[in-house]
């Protein structure tokens, strides 16, 4: 988080007034000289001295000059200040956290249906549910892994195993990414064979 320029000028200010580098009753130089002094407008110089002066920090006049009032105000304007700026950051890192906590159980949501898939997926079917399937290039899980596919939410399939160039890979894991040609092999339901089929072959 950035604070505003005027802001960050009324706390340096504050800062020098609390450690005793501007004296109380001394006269602060014109706006237009700390303006050159910040590298900044005398307009900012203006917000930053008047949130000085509704602290009572610094007294204001007008054509006079800008004069120190109080060290212990200068204290409560930095500790009010440091504290708003404390409390944003905390309330940013929370909006932080709470994205994150979002992302987590999107993943982990991904990673249950998974873990319902190999813990009990196999034990409800027979050998007559085991089907095989080619994967088209027109197949919308091509290029995409297997948790992200939410295989077994879209269609209550069990991959038991997928052929690729000779190769077979046991109960892939949820990383795996389908590729176009992979031979499919999984134990599904006859209730749930068409639309396993209308899944494999273009739509999720």
């Amino acid at each position: 988080m950035t604070s505003p320029r005027y802001i960050k000028i009324a706390m340096d200010l504050a800062e020098r007034i609390y450690r005793g580098e501007l004296a109380i009753g001394e006269k602060v130089r014109g706006r237009s000289t700390l303006a050159g002094q910040y590298g900044v407008s005398p307009e900012t110089v203006r917000r930053a001295t008047s949130l000085l002066s509704e602290m009572n920090v610094v007294k204001v006049y007008d054509k006079n000059g800008i004069y120190i009032e109080s060290r212990e105000q200068a204290y409560a304007f930095l500790q009010q200040y440091r504290t708003k700026r404390n409390f944003q950051e905390i309330r940013e890192k929370i909006a932080k956290l709470q994205q994150k906590k979002q992302t987590i159980e999107k993943e982990l949501n991904l990673y249950l249906d998974m873990y319902m898939e190999y813990a009990i997926g196999l034990e409800q079917h027979t050998t007559k549910d085991v089907l095989r399937y080619t994967l088209t290039q027109q197949s919308a899980i091509i290029g995409r892994s297997v948790a992200s596919t939410q295989f077994w939410r879209h269609t209550n399939a069990t991959i038991l195993s997928v052929t690729r160039n000779a190769r077979e890979f046991i109960s892939p894991g949820p990383d795996f990414m389908f590729q176009a040609g992979d031979d499919i092999t999984v134990v599904c339901e006859p209730e749930h064979k068409e639309k396993l089929t209308k899944f494999l072959a273009g739509g999720m």
